[in-house]
């Protein structure tokens, strides 16, 4: 498991770290770190919520190859040749397939088995051949997150506790999207010294985060705390895997605040008045907006919500009432002509 939050002091003493505004000769993408705020309960009776998602890079450490060229593609699976993996260890470190050069650049999409040199992946039921993937094409093993890995333990701030005290809301809660497609809450169990999903007493710390995914963190707790992600700050656009039904978290992603419109969930085919997305007001409060076909929209105003603010590490959840399979959705890059 490869813990992808930071105590701050730690990444600051780290020599390792550039700045994100420093400026670098190197060939290689530059590093940095970010800090996000999990928000307070403001009276320890109702939750604060903040949606909150990875933000940078982490580079995967498998053995074997961890950047190559796609040899052989099929409709959910990628060849590279001589990639001389362990079967099943890429599921195991929680290993994300990013593609680096041609069409489907910026993609980020989960192994879910692996033989020595064949990734099987989630494509949410669209055909990589179809979505442009080909042979020839650059890819990168990066590493994804988990609820332990993300979040941590009580020792890190979470506030956990019994399945009793989860039921009366005396404890933190998670909302992720599981890897079934459903959004489930989770909280840490202080009993058992682990995640858990209400109803259940299996272990709940692998349930996989993916780096272009996100999740809303429920406070209970009156003090907040800090999570700081390091890793490599992303170069080029970002192509989302928008399912066409049911809900799905969104990270925010660059290292840079952005708005519901800039993502331009919008402009998918098929995106209609009755999809919506979810996000936290400049006031702290979760808002629902539509498109009404010119600008987005609140429930109950007549005023243009296009501008409303995704911060740095947060999240939206999108949730469409269409069918079939997953589409592409690509966002640029705010800040690749800087680097």
């Amino acid at each position: 498991m490869k813990l992808h939050r930071l105590p701050l002091l730690a990444v600051v003493a780290s020599a390792g770290l550039a700045s994100l505004n420093a400026q670098t000769t190197v060939a290689t993408d530059p590093v940095g770190f970010v800090t996000t705020t999990i928000a307070a309960s403001p009276n320890g009776t109702g939750y604060a919520t903040t949606p909150i998602s990875p933000v940078m890079l982490q580079l995967s450490g498998v053995s074997g190859l961890t950047t190559g060229n796609v040899s052989a593609v099929s409709s959910n699976a990628i060849t590279v040749s001589s990639a001389g993996w362990t079967a099943n260890e890429l599921v195991s470190s929680s290993a994300y397939l990013l593609f680096k050069t041609g069409s489907l650049q910026g993609l980020v999409v989960r192994v879910t088995s692996n033989t020595a040199d064949t990734a099987t992946v989630d494509t949410l039921a669209a055909d990589l051949t179809q979505l442009g993937a080909a042979v020839g094409n650059s890819v990168q093993l990066v590493q994804g997150d988990t609820l332990l890995s993300m979040f941590g333990t009580p020792a890190d701030g979470v506030r956990g506790g019994t399945a009793a005290q989860f039921s009366a809301n005396q404890t933190d809660r998670v909302n992720v999207r599981d890897s079934g497609g459903t959004v489930r809450s989770y909280y840490y169990n202080t009993d058992a010294n682990q995640w858990r999903r209400a109803g259940t007493s299996a272990d709940q710390g692998s349930v996989p985060i993916s780096p272009l995914a996100g999740a809303f963190y429920l406070r209970i707790a009156t003090s907040s705390f800090n999570m700081v992600t390091t890793g490599n700050v992303p170069t080029t656009a970002v192509q989302y895997l928008v399912p066409r039904s049911g809900q799905t978290f969104f990270a925010r992603f660059f290292p840079t605040a952005g708005t519901i419109n800039s993502f331009g969930f919008q402009n998918l085919p098929g995106w209609s008045s009755n999809d919506r997305v979810s996000t936290i007001d400049s006031g702290g409060n979760v808002r629902s907006f539509f498109w009404n076909g010119t600008q987005w929209r609140r429930a109950g105003t007549s005023a243009d919500q296009s501008g409303t603010v995704v911060p740095i590490g947060g999240a939206v959840l999108v949730n469409r009432t269409g069918s079939g399979a997953a589409q592409l959705l690509s966002v640029a890059n705010p800040y690749a002509s800087n680097l």
